[in-house]
């Protein structure tokens, strides 16, 4: 299944060289390179390229160092090595790589490299453009059921967090819940550590005002707002689930911003289908927030786009020209933040559909599942002998 996923890729980006009129087109980042090989390596100061022909098999060029590894790639590649680097001359990656080229009028380059590679590159003709970008954002089949398990593991994550939070417990504690995701994931035989990341964290208020922020690991939890995150990249494929929640009842102006924020949010989420402009959901987001005097609130977009990284295109901002498609995946996250009190946001991991949407992360969001009280807790337990209880 995996040969056909790497074949098909390949093919479809040799299918719109032919369309861009590219005689030949360069891959250097590792994330990219994975994309089409499934080859994980560190490339450090020795660098990578795929360089594609249209009805040609593609050539990896590689440091003499990786040789033997990159053989073992899925599907076939032309394996080309260069000593070293930094190497004599005639035997450095750039004098191997403009050889490979010099025969092409027109050279396409992903507009992801380095500076200082392509200052190295000599064609006829050498162009910036973004097919790889382009084509990572619509998913296909087997992209999908493998950004599903990691929406999966995203929830079971978010209800060890709820599950094990209570008042006085320290910011360190949820993070150490990152351990028991990859533990399962070994055990079960899932686990790349290279394509594999895993973040399990709790802001707690008042820093959650500033989500980007690193809290003290010695702070406690109070009330809230406090925002768990699941943030996770499991075998190559990304997937995120946030949520603010309330380890005490929440005050009147709690429950009034955190209800703004899942207003702005389902007013994002119905503009959410095939052939929107991504701007537009941002705008409705921005539009609710704007009509209750919130805007000041605000510290960034509505969302952005899933994939082989947390955060790639498509982005669900103000400034975007794209246009949603069917199975691109994308988050939606409008948040309200107030220094000294806290940050209200929920993030889901979305597919777009023809006509809507589908929500890969389904972790509860009301506000009474995020009221984590004594009561709630003994009412949750009662619930669930009940259920054992029917089940005997």
């Amino acid at each position: 299944m995996l040969k056909q996923e790497l074949t098909n890729r390949m093919k479809q980006l040799q299918e719109r060289l032919i369309a861009n009129q590219y005689d030949a087109y360069i891959i250097t980042t590792e994330e990219d390179i994975w994309y089409y090989t499934n080859i994980t390596y560190k490339p450090e100061e020795r660098p990578f390229f795929i360089i594609v022909v249209p009805d040609q098999t593609p050539k990896l060029l590689v440091p003499k160092l990786e040789e033997s590894h990159v053989h073992k790639s899925i599907i076939g590649y032309d394996i080309v090595s260069y000593w070293e680097f930094p190497s004599s001359e005639g035997s450095n990656w750039y004098d191997k790589l403009n050889q490979l080229i010099q025969g092409y009028s027109r050279v396409g380059i992903e507009s992801n490299v380095r500076a200082d590679v392509y200052h190295l590159m000599q064609a006829k003709e050498l162009v910036l453009a973004q097919l790889v970008e382009a084509q990572r954002k619509v998913k296909s089949v087997y992209e999908l059921e493998r950004i599903r398990m990691s929406a999966k593991v995203c929830d079971e994550a978010m209800e060890d967090i709820f599950n094990t939070i209570y008042h006085g417990a320290s910011v360190l504690e949820p993070f150490t819940l990152s351990k028991k995701v990859q533990t399962n994931l070994i055990k079960s035989k899932q686990f790349d550590p290279i394509t594999t990341s895993l973040l399990t964290a709790v802001w707690n208020a008042p820093t959650s005002a500033m989500p980007h922020s690193i809290p003290e690991l010695g702070d406690r939890f109070g009330d809230g707002p406090n925002v768990a995150m699941a943030y996770y990249r499991i075998n190559g494929y990304s997937a995120e689930c946030e949520r603010t929640f309330f380890l005490g009842q929440p005050t009147k102006d709690d429950m009034e911003m955190f209800q703004h924020m899942q207003n702005a949010r389902n007013r994002a989420l119905s503009m959410v289908r095939a052939g929107v402009m991504a701007a537009d959901v941002d705008a409705e987001s921005r539009a609710y927030f704007d009509q209750h005097g919130l805007l000041n609130r605000l510290l960034h977009r509505t969302g952005h786009g899933v994939g082989l990284r947390n955060h790639e295109g498509p982005y669900i901002a103000e400034g975007s020209n794209e246009i949603l498609e069917e199975n691109m995946v994308i988050t939606i996250e409008p948040g309200i933040y107030i220094e000294g009190v806290g940050g209200y946001r929920h993030s889901d991991t979305i597919r777009v559909t023809e006509d809507g949407y589908e929500v890969l992360t389904t972790f509860p969001t009301d506000l009474v599942d995020m009221t984590i009280t004594k009561s709630n807790i003994l009412a949750k337990l009662k619930g669930k002998f009940i259920q054992k209880y029917l089940k005997l």
